[in-house]
């Protein structure tokens, strides 16, 4: 991946147990992410497995369609 401009990508379910390895790939592959969660205040600790500002939790809730494209907006995966 190019290293100017990295890929945004929105990952639902980045701070459960699949979704934290999924995070950490990533990360390590450069990529920025949101992480979108019901609760963005508990999913701090995904932070910790990027660098400053690359990984951001952000809230979203799967049975409000207007929720989900919020956190899709402007991503690239």
């Amino acid at each position: 991946m190019d290293r100017f401009s990295p890929k945004l990508v929105t990952i639902f379910g980045g701070s459960g147990f699949v979704g934290k390895h999924l995070v950490q790939a990533l990360a390590r592959k450069g990529y920025r992410m949101r992480i979108a969660v019901r609760r963005p205040d508990l999913a701090g600790e995904t932070k910790m497995f990027g660098g400053v500002g690359q990984i951001v939790p952000i809230q979203a809730n799967l049975r409000n369609e207007a929720s989900v494209q919020r956190a899709v907006a402007g991503a690239d995966m």
